[in-house]
């Protein structure tokens, strides 16, 4: 048996058929990562209101995707790229609303198991839980579809297609 090289005591020939499918799978998911990064950015702004029709397909997706609990006021927190890594106040600048009722709704969110608090230096810091993530996720879809949606229909207004 021809042995090239050994990485600690494993032939490379052993180690390859471990590391080659980690290695692969590691660039489809940056690619994957970079491609919806790019499609999210295509998103109007986080503080700009979104239409009736949008908020209904974020609703319903929600509830399709096991998430019926969380009320309609939470859309707007759960915009992208939601409330991971930021303080009460700086989500309430982001989404341009009141400090004090988005502290109230991301403890609701909390309630719900979506968001964590994590105190620091500047304040209780949120953290996305699993569920939070594909809570994201599912809005992610949703907004895109309506982007989509709106895009590919001329009677919308100029302002529901960005």
């Amino acid at each position: 048996m021809l042995v090239i090289a050994h990485i600690g005591k494993v032939p490379v020939e052993e180690y390859l058929a471990f590391v080659v499918p980690v290695v692969v799978l590691y660039a489809y998911g940056r690619q994957w990562n970079r491609r919806r990064r790019k499609q999210v950015a295509r998103l109007p702004g986080p503080g700009e209101p979104l239409d009736e029709t949008t908020v209904q397909l974020v609703l319903s997706r929600w509830a399709e995707a096991d998430h019926g609990e969380v009320p309609r006021e939470q859309v707007a927190l759960m915009y992208p790229p939601g409330p991971d890594g930021v303080t009460p106040a700086e989500l309430a600048e982001r989404i341009g609303a009141d400090p004090t009722s988005v502290a109230r709704r991301l403890e609701d969110l909390a309630d719900l198991g979506y968001v964590e608090f994590d105190a620091d230096e500047r304040g209780p810091r949120l953290w996305l839980t699993v569920e939070g993530i594909n809570l994201l996720n599912v809005t992610e879809d949703a907004l895109l579809t309506a982007l989509e949606n709106a895009a590919g229909s001329p009677d919308q207004p100029a302002s529901a297609r960005h």
